[in-house]
C-alpha cells in the first residue's frame, strides 16, 4: 500500500507525479488534478514535448469536447507514469493543455487508477492505492 496526503485546493485534488520520458531515462516531476471522471490521463503538450514525446505525428488521437470546442488531441504511449509511489508501464496518456488558472500539468485519470484499489479518506487528507495482488481479502 502507498498513501500520500493531500490538501484539496479550489475544490480539486493535487497529486504529484512522474512521467518518465520516450529514452526511459529521462523524466518530469509534475502536479496533476485526480479526476475519477475522466475515462484517460493527460498531460500537457509542453510535459509530453520536453521528454521526447512526437504530440505532432501521433499515432493516434482523439475528438474531444473541450472549453474551445471540438479539438483533436494526440493519444500518445508514455514509457511509465509514477504516482502515488505505484508505476503503470505503457500508458496511454491524452496531451491536453489545461486552462491557466487550474495549476496543474494534466489529470490523473482511470486508465491509471483502475489498476489499483483506491482509498480516499478526505477528513485525513489521505489517498491510498493498493496493487489488487497485494490484497489479502
Amino acid at each position: 500500500m502507498q498513501s500520500i496526503r493531500f490538501q484539496p485546493v479550489s475544490n480539486l485534488i493535487l497529486i504529484p507525479i512522474k512521467v518518465m520520458g520516450i529514452d526511459g531515462n529521462s523524466f518530469r516531476d509534475i502536479e496533476v488534478v485526480l479526476d475519477t471522471g475522466a475515462s484517460i490521463t493527460s498531460i500537457s503538450t509542453n510535459v509530453a514535448s520536453s521528454l521526447g514525446y512526437d504530440i505532432l505525428n501521433p499515432e493516434r488521437t482523439e475528438e474531444v469536447i473541450t472549453g474551445s470546442g471540438i479539438e483533436e488531441l494526440a493519444i500518445i504511449e508514455v514509457t511509465a507514469l509514477t504516482a502515488i509511489g505505484q508505476t503503470v508501464e505503457n500508458i496511454d496518456v491524452m496531451c491536453l493543455d489545461l486552462h491557466p488558472e487550474i495549476h496543474a500539468e494534466g489529470v490523473l485519470g482511470l486508465n491509471f487508477l483502475l489498476n489499483f484499489d483506491v482509498s480516499i479518506f478526505f477528513s485525513k487528507g489521505i489517498i491510498e492505492l493498493v496493487s489488487p495482488e497485494l490484497d489479502r481479502f
